[in-house]
């Protein structure tokens, strides 16, 4: 019961802070009690709406492709009609990251670190777009032992979900 009441406190001091979803990582697998999921996404009603503007779109666009395919979760274009969940856009940044994710209320954000993304292979920057673009549907990092993963926090070795990566999708949705 202490560790639940822990598990609370923690994750509301996070919220409040705004913080981004590395600050939840252990609190979110556990509150969910399964596999490699956050406590939270930016999905709504079973679609992410997205907008914003990014240099990287044609990588984006390979990202919702393949998580699309998975056919639970709709990741489709905002309209006017229909409210943002999540916004991408780009920024240089000395930090050593190649893009972030970001929960925020109203609408989380995916950044992409031009440092790292405009001098990157095409292979690199689609791989990014998709594991972000996870990180939006509610997936977590993946250790090292998931080494095929797409999830794998600091890993490029595919750009599109695997085994590991469906199962944890699976279970979120």
């Amino acid at each position: 019961m202490k560790q639940k009441a822990m598990q609370v406190l923690l994750l509301s001091f996070a919220i409040i802070l705004g913080s981004s979803y590395w600050v939840f990582l252990g609190v979110a697998n556990a509150a969910t009690g399964k596999g490699h999921l956050l406590g939270h996404s930016s999905v709504d009603n079973g679609e992410i709406r997205w907008g914003g503007s990014t240099k990287y779109q044609s990588q984006v666009d390979f990202g919702i492709a393949e998580w699309n395919k998975m056919k639970k979760v709709k990741i489709a274009p905002d309209t006017a009609t229909t409210i943002e969940d999540l916004k991408f856009s780009d920024a240089y940044s000395s930090e050593s990251i190649w893009a972030r994710y970001t929960n925020k209320v109203g609408h989380d954000t995916i950044v992409f670190n031009d440092r790292f993304m405009s001098e990157g292979e095409a292979f690199k920057k689609r791989s990014t777009a998709a594991h972000e673009i996870g990180h939006a549907l509610g997936i977590d990092d993946h250790s090292s032992s998931y080494s095929d993963a797409l999830m794998v926090g600091a890993g490029f070795s595919t750009d599109v979900p695997q085994a590991h990566d469906k199962e944890d999708y699976n279970d979120k949705w």
